[in-house]
């Protein structure tokens, strides 16, 4: 594709020249038209000889434009999400192309360490809780047998209160004794008054030590918890969720464990309802000079308002489309008219001579060449308008040549396409990782018995291992498993009521035991690694014979062919989000087969570490059926067969085009030669939108039924 070329100063680039070079490149680089803020007549000395033949040519009423137009593309709102502090990559929560709201989790942290922490925390608290909780029912158990006895011993107490024998007794000789009655009745008194003291005082202690057990767990209990509030924060924050209704149109491709950095865009999420105009980078200066902008989409006029962004590449302007017409991924043309003058009378700018400050063109009078002084006003490089010194339709002495040409056509309204062809290549976004599960002993590595990019089912063996047990270890746990085996003989021999807690204990202690034992000899027997998922083996770690594969190291990502996308690349820019895309592929026989998927990202339009020069096909169902998407090759891997693309993309509709033969792009500027009623030829000026291989479309300038001539 041909770049815009700058020229030298105070000539005037043409806008049309920049969208013919850029339309087809939509907001993937089109850049702007140059342009000058001030008028530049460049006059000519008169000349002799050959040099002087000239024609003639009519003061002609014309329009005049200086303008920047930039292809564009219409865009959604978009935000983009990253976290605050580096991560470690989980998970997807949500794909390219999903539908997403408020809360929705976009991208998870890796949380297999922080997951381990909290079910950690989460055992501590509960068996915490379980021992408090048992403590307290034995002792509320055993507070209300004291207290039952306590009410019993009350009682007692009341009823020897109500039968009390007088403690003195008077004799027959009037004198007063100790009533022996009394000295009995005390006696019973102290008796059951000590045992109610000492029950009530077992249920003070008993009581004080159920307080103290309840603040203590109480205290252990919040600072728990707090802890795994803390926790779950740090696993929540995490999470990357969603803040707005949308689509997710971005996504950094990440293989579980990777690092993320801070600050780093991970995903990106457009609001569909909520339309831009996206170009690329628009100076201040520009747009502040600038009459008037607006945006072209569909062959229909939008009006726009720029919006600020921190984007340094591009420049994003709010589209006004209340009935909804234009859909996001529409070709755009933003156009900044600069200067326009309409319908004023011109002359052909080699026309214009100068002598000193003083400009003059040579006009036919009556068979004589006749000099006449002028004053000029804008000019677009090729005509020039006249503000005073001639007259609409007097002869102005030219060396233009203006011929009506062998090829003649009527301007009509169409629609401006553009072809893609690619071959493409298979994405996989979400991936699994398969790590070593053996935890005892020493793990060896022998072979891969899979290549990359091989298909494999749940359960296919990955690599063969060897796995080295550590005798000591086991031999020690044995030990005290048997040990604890008798233990607990001992325990329900002597009094298996009595030690009915402390049995239950070794119970669980056996169990734990005979656990990691099975644990440890199943991990002794290993000899092979297991695929978790089916789907394609993305990539495989690097391991030769004899190395050491530590436990929970990765030895081979998984990809999910559920879940895939078609890459291809977009340099040329013709691949907006959107377009239908035809694909031609073959299957697991060999034969050939075809499908549509859409572009379902923005490329380079996106800027930032999201931006790629490859755009994303979303395929039917999220892949392609049946697909033979490699073959075992000599060297013992597999490599991919060809996936081709083509595409038929609709640039503008409903907008007039102009045949690319029938232009002039004169310095920098489009003309075409209009074939006037009276079947004279008239230069004229238009505002070109962009081009394909074979046309013009026009934003101004020219209408439907002109009849053109070139050739």
């Amino acid at each position: 594709m041909r770049k815009t070329k700058r020229l030298p100063h105070k000539i005037i680039i043409s806008v049309c020249l920049a969208i013919c070079m850029g339309v087809s490149m939509l907001v993937t680089g089109c850049g702007s038209v140059a342009t000058v803020e001030e008028d530049v007549v460049v006059l000519r000395e008169p000349q002799t000889g050959d040099a002087a033949a000239m024609n003639t040519e009519k003061v002609a009423r014309r329009n005049l434009y200086r303008a920047l137009v930039y292809s564009a593309v219409v865009y959604p709102y978009v935000e983009t999400y990253s976290y605050e502090s580096g991560q470690k990559f989980g998970c997807y929560g949500a794909v390219l192309g999903a539908a997403v709201g408020p809360g929705t989790p976009i991208v998870h942290m890796e949380t297999q360490a922080i997951s381990r922490k909290i079910e950690a925390m989460e055992e501590r608290i509960r068996s915490l809780t379980e021992t408090y909780e048992k403590y307290k029912s034995e002792a509320e158990e055993e507070l209300a047998g004291l207290q039952n006895d306590l009410e019993g011993l009350q009682n007692i107490l009341e009823d020897l209160e109500e039968g009390e024998p007088e403690q003195y007794m008077i004799g027959t000789t009037g004198q007063s004794t100790v009533n022996p009655a009394y000295v009995s009745w005390q006696k019973e008194w102290k008796k059951w008054e000590g045992q109610f003291n000492d029950k009530d005082l077992s249920i003070s202690k008993k009581t004080e030590a159920l307080r103290q057990k309840t603040e203590l767990y109480e205290l252990d209990y919040q600072y728990y918890s707090g802890q795994l509030r803390k926790l779950e924060d740090e696993k929540s924050a995490g999470t990357l969720t969603s803040r707005l209704n949308g689509v997710v149109v971005a996504l950094g491709m990440y293989t579980p464990g990777d690092s993320i950095r801070a600050n780093v865009p991970v995903a990106a999420v457009g609001d569909m309802e909520r339309k831009y105009v996206k170009c690329t980078k628009i100076s201040e200066i520009s747009r502040l000079r600038a009459l008037e902008i607006y945006a072209v989409a569909g062959g229909k006029r939008y009006e726009v308002t720029y919006e600020e962004c921190d984007d340094d590449k591009y420049s994003l302007f709010k589209l006004s489309d209340e009935q909804g017409d234009t859909e996001i991924g529409d070709a755009a043309a933003l156009v900044l008219v600069m200067d326009i003058r309409e319908q004023v009378p011109t002359v052909s700018a080699d026309s214009i001579y100068k002598d000193g400050l003083q400009q003059y063109v040579y006009v036919l009078e009556d068979g004589k060449i006749v000099t006449k002084m002028i004053q000029t006003g804008m000019t677009d490089g090729v005509y020039t308008e006249i503000l005073s010194g001639v007259e609409e339709g007097e002869q102005v002495m030219t060396s233009r040549e203006l011929t009506a040409g062998v090829n003649t056509a009527v301007l009509e309204k169409g629609t401006i396409e553009n072809t893609y062809a690619g071959i493409g290549t298979l994405i996989y976004p979400v991936r699994t990782a398969v790590h070593n599960p053996v935890e005892n002993g020493t793990v060896y590595f022998q072979e891969y018995q899979v290549t990359e990019n091989q298909h494999v089912e749940k359960g296919d063996v990955i690599a063969t291992v060897r796995v080295e047990s550590d005798g000591v270890e086991l031999a020690s746990k044995e030990t005290s498993l048997k040990r604890a085996k008798e233990r607990l003989e001992d325990l329900i021999t002597q009094d298996e009521e009595k030690n009915k807690e402390a049995i239950e204990q070794r119970r669980e202690s056996i169990e734990e035991l005979e656990e990691e034992i099975a644990l440890m000899r199943a991990d002794y027997a290993t000899t092979e690694i297991r695929a978790t998922i089916s789907g394609r083996i993305f990539a495989l770690e690097e391991y030769i014979v004899g190395d050491v594969v530590k436990y929970d190291s990765p030895l081979a990502i998984i990809a999910d062919e559920n879940t895939t996308f078609l890459s291809l690349g977009n340099e040329s820019g013709y691949l907006n989000y959107g377009d239908a895309v035809q694909i031609t592929y073959k299957d697991t026989e060999g034969k050939e087969r075809t499908t549509e998927g859409t572009v379902a990202t923005f490329g380079v339009a996106m800027g930032g570490v999201l931006a790629s020069k490859d755009v994303l096909v979303a395929l039917p169902e999220g892949r392609l059926e049946d697909v033979h998407t490699g073959e075992l090759n000599s060297r013992g891997s597999y490599s991919l067969n060809r996936i081709d693309a083509y595409a038929v993309l609709e640039v503008m509709k409903d907008v007039v085009i102009v045949p690319k033969a029938a232009v002039t792009v004169s310095e920098g500027y489009t003309y075409v030669n209009v074939l006037m009623e009276d079947g004279t030829v008239m230069p004229v000026s238009f505002l070109a939108g962009g081009m394909n291989r074979d046309s013009y479309w026009v934003i101004d300038g020219l209408t439907e039924g002109m009849k053109i001539c070139w050739g």
